[in-house]
């Protein structure tokens, strides 16, 4: 039930426009129609090798990210334009940008190295 809560939301995240950029010193949060917070986070970037993908849900292992995640395997919810344009074969070699989120970080970008 969970899984369907995080796959419905990723669906509401590719119908939703950017969010603006929060005031210095404001946290913002963007709101989905249904009342879901966004992740609204800074952009974070690495590299890494795609060790598998189940439905929208991919599992990088990756370098450190500075300021992000540590070296390591972590499993990241991939936005549906990510989904339908990266390298999602298991053994790709990747650069990757996402946002931090809970439970999964959200990929907003997944091309080839």
């Amino acid at each position: 039930m969970r899984r369907l809560a995080v796959f419905a939301l990723v669906g509401l995240l590719a119908a939703c426009g950017p969010s603006k950029p929060a005031e210095p010193g404001k946290a913002a949060k963007a709101t989905a129609p249904s009342g879901a917070v966004l992740p609204t986070g800074p952009l974070l970037s690495g590299v890494g090798v795609v060790a598998s993908v189940e439905r929208k849900i991919v599992t990088l292992d990756h370098e450190a990210v500075e300021g992000g995640l540590p070296a390591g395997r972590h499993a990241f919810i991939a936005d549906a334009a990510v989904a339908a344009e990266a390298p999602l074969e298991p053994g790709s070699r990747v650069a990757f940008t996402y946002q931090d989120w809970t439970p999964t970080p959200l990929l907003v970008e997944l091309k080839a190295r």
